[in-house]
């Protein structure tokens, strides 16, 4: 996957985690493409330095 891929991906997290923000982190990741929520876990913390946990309660 592209870096351009991957980070369009993560955007739509946050868009999702501002409008869904009940939504699991499996129901994001199935969602959002990743194979599972290790695999979404991983992205986001290599592309924003949080987990999607973290990032939920930074928007929140």
């Amino acid at each position: 996957m592209t870096v351009e891929a991957t980070t369009e991906r993560v955007l739509r997290l946050l868009a999702l985690l501002q409008r869904r923000s009940s939504w699991t982190a499996a129901e994001l990741a199935a969602e959002l493409g990743f194979a599972d929520q290790a695999h979404l876990t991983r992205t986001v913390r290599a592309q924003l330095g949080h987990t999607p946990g973290e990032v939920r309660r930074l928007l929140s």
